[in-house]
């Protein structure tokens, strides 16, 4: 999203602006100082920039002594504030504006508009030259982020870069002559977080929040560098600092899923840098933090299906069920969450439960042979060593064989009166017929897709096996 002006340029006539008279004898520096400020201003009008310039360094020499000798013209000091901006020493102009404006307050309104009028011009002149910059950074290369990919897009990159510095130096200038305005430390705080230059720019949104305490945009932008400098660390490998530093912003936001998330990862990630049952421990409380993060962001299948994985890395099966039975619920469609929930399942020694879950997947993609293979291994442990045969069978004709051409073609092949073609007439053409060999013997196995079943014949047409997985068998032999 780009950057849009927020401020535009106050109208002060800043060249048409005449002495207040005063009721009182003014010290000779402030009055000297203010006529410079004010010849100086019609110089500047008329193109005279040379005596301009020496008159604005006469203003200041002038009102500088002026506010050391009469600290409470407070007028005077918001015309010093003025001869600072016009040099372009912001900071000084800005604590010379402050002075002034607060010194008028109950006491000049009048004066004290006028000064904070002509502070907020130049303010405005100096962001808006920030957020302009800012735009054109993200104009010649949107996402700085992103390692060029060739050239074209490193020069693009190198603009973008000059840009983006460009627009600190406007906007810093901008906090300057206005200390503490949310609105400019929220840009800058961005310029930096652009470049991924997260310290400064968790500085400046903190700094802005002081200021502006209930700002949901510094609040988001916040909580969004914190997270990519956090993120930062786990890129360095150097986990235990990041997760302490994501618990740390769970505190001042518990109810945030993302951070949860970047816990769970953090804790993935240096499980993952060790070795055999050291990694269970780190692998569980990744899981835990996955586990939390899904709980605060309900129908994200993502978050329990990464808990699921976690648990059962942990070793902890029946937490890993629970959270695949969660993925299911999110995303009922998911044959990686079936099959995993089916593995954990039978793990726990709940054969019948693996089994349904399994003929859902196959019924979802029946030509996975991946699928028939885990039910036909699910079975086996179970004690159903039959049907174990049945889906193996299917696994070997899918995973060695190679589907002919033309199966009608292939079907009239079979031997008269053979078992094969007393199927052929009796049930039609298959969708698809395969050949195959496994230990020396050749097979040819018919597939009825829709009907859910498999034949399988030797060369003769004898019929060795059928398989069918049109519904969940039980289990023998359950513990």
């Amino acid at each position: 999203m780009k950057h849009t002006a927020i401020a535009t340029i106050l109208g002060v006539a800043l060249g048409t602006v005449a002495v207040v008279g005063t009721a009182h004898a003014r010290n000779p520096h402030c009055a000297g100082g203010i006529q410079y400020v004010v010849q100086g201003m019609r110089d500047k009008d008329k193109g005279n920039l040379e005596d301009y310039q020496r008159q604005m360094n006469k203003a200041v020499q002038q009102l500088e002594a002026c506010a050391s000798e009469d600290a409470n013209d407070f007028e005077a000091v918001g015309y010093l504030g003025w001869a600072y901006a016009e040099i372009d020493s912001a900071r000084q102009a800005g604590e010379a504006f402050k002075k002034a404006i607060d010194g008028l307050a109950g006491k000049d309104p009048k004066k004290r508009d006028w000064i904070q009028n002509n502070r907020d011009s130049y303010w405005a002149t100096a962001f808006n030259s920030g957020i302009t910059k800012i735009n054109e950074a993200q104009s010649a290369y949107p996402n700085f982020l992103k390692a060029p990919d060739n050239d074209a897009d490193k020069t693009l990159r190198e603009e973008a870069h000059k840009k983006y510095l460009e627009a600190a130096v406007s906007l810093t200038r901008a906090s300057q002559l206005k200390s503490g305005d949310p609105r400019t430390l929220r840009n800058l705080g961005s310029v930096y977080a652009f470049m991924g230059e997260w310290e400064p720019a968790q500085a400046f949104f903190e700094a802005g929040l002081r200021a502006a305490p209930g700002d949901t945009d510094l609040v988001k932008s916040l909580i969004a560098a914190r997270q990519a400098r956090a993120g930062i660390l786990i890129d360095e490998k150097k986990y235990d600092e990041a997760i302490a530093y994501y618990q740390d912003l769970v505190k001042s936001d518990p109810s945030n899923s993302d951070l949860y998330l970047g816990i769970a990862e953090a804790f993935f990630k240096k499980a993952q840098a060790k070795e055999g049952d050291a990694r269970k421990g780190d692998f569980k409380m990744s899981a835990d933090a996955y586990s939390k993060a899904g709980e605060l962001k309900p129908g994200n299948a993502d978050l329990p299906f990464n808990a699921a994985l976690a648990y059962q890395n942990a070793g902890e099966q029946a937490l890993a069920a629970e959270q695949w039975k969660a993925t299911l619920q999110a995303r009922p469609e998911d044959t990686d969450a079936m099959t995993a929930y089916a593995s954990t399942l039978a793990e726990l020694k709940k054969f019948d439960e693996a089994i349904t879950m399994l003929v859902h997947a196959i019924g979802t993609d029946p030509k996975n042979k991946n699928f028939h293979r885990q039910l036909g291994a699910v079975y086996t442990k179970g004690g159903n060593s039959a049907k174990g045969t049945e889906e193996f069978m299917v696994y070997l004709a899918l995973h060695n064989g190679k589907p002919a051409a033309d199966p009608a073609a292939q079907v009239k092949q079979a031997p008269a009166a053979s078992a094969a073609a007393k199927l052929s007439a009796s049930e039609g053409v298959p969708d698809q017929v395969t050949q195959w060999d496994a230990d020396g013997q050749k097979y040819e196995t018919w597939f009825y897709w829709q009907k859910k079943a498999a034949y399988h014949f030797n060369p003769d047409g004898v019929q060795l096996q059928k398989s069918d997985w049109s519904s969940a068998a039980p289990a023998a032999g359950k513990r």
